[in-house]
């Protein structure tokens, strides 16, 4: 448990150097009416207002 413990504050000290930024969440949206939400799922469904089948935004 301890050696556990100990490589993974290691790995975690060796990865501190490749943090670049915060965390950003994920967006889906239609592409017919504009709306966007947040990925919360593993599908992303269709469009509350025009039923369209939601896309991935990109990250801008």
């Amino acid at each position: 448990m301890f050696e556990s413990i100990v490589g993974a504050s290691e790995a975690h000290r060796q990865s501190a150097h490749h943090t670049v930024g915060s965390l950003r969440m994920a967006l889906k949206g239609c592409p017919e009416c504009g709306t966007s939400q947040m990925i919360a799922s593993p599908s992303l469904g269709t469009c509350d207002d025009c039923g369209a089948s939601l896309v991935v935004l990109p990250r801008e």
